[in-house]
């Protein structure tokens, strides 16, 4: 079952777990040609597929999918899974912009305190993530965040955080 988590973030984001109630949105975002093609499955999602992962994703406790909201207004998402406190690792991503939102640095802060929640929250210790390698503007922000090129492999990039080296 899913734990609680208190929303969080900075001056201008907050990051609170995803709801019933944002699935039409998460769906629409997801389904734009720009923004699909960024995913490993850039298949257009139908809003019955979409109910049966959150379905299954509100029965795991290591699975954590977060709206980004700026102003009081959903502005994105992004998400931490795969979550092993006994290793202290997890695997970030799900980074996705509302229309009409990119542009103001919400995907970088928003990956930032998403690490910080991983590393001073969860107390984990690697924070990993991958990413296609002509993805220059998500590059750019996991760098800003201090992630490093661990390797690559049919197309990704996989990129490795380490607590105290952000």
């Amino acid at each position: 079952m899913k734990p609680k988590i208190e929303p969080f973030g900075d001056e201008t984001i907050t990051l609170r777990l995803a709801e019933e109630r944002d699935l039409a949105a998460i769906l629409d975002w997801r389904n734009r040609d720009d923004a699909r093609i960024w995913f490993k499955t850039p298949d257009k999602l139908t809003m019955a597929g979409h109910r049966a992962w959150y379905a299954q994703y509100l029965k795991k406790d290591d699975d954590f999918c977060f709206v980004v909201e700026a102003e009081g207004r959903p502005v994105g998402l992004c998400g931490i899974y795969d979550v092993d406190t006994a290793k202290g690792t997890a695997e970030v991503g799900r980074f996705l912009i509302a229309p009409g939102h990119g542009g103001r640095g919400y995907m970088t802060r928003s990956c930032a305190a998403l690490a910080r929640f991983g590393i001073e929250a969860l107390k984990l210790t690697y924070l990993s993530l991958e990413v296609m390698e002509k993805n220059y503007k998500a590059l750019r922000i996991y760098m800003r965040c201090g992630f490093i090129e661990e390797a690559r492999f049919d197309g990704l990039i996989r990129m490795g955080l380490k607590r105290g080296v952000q």
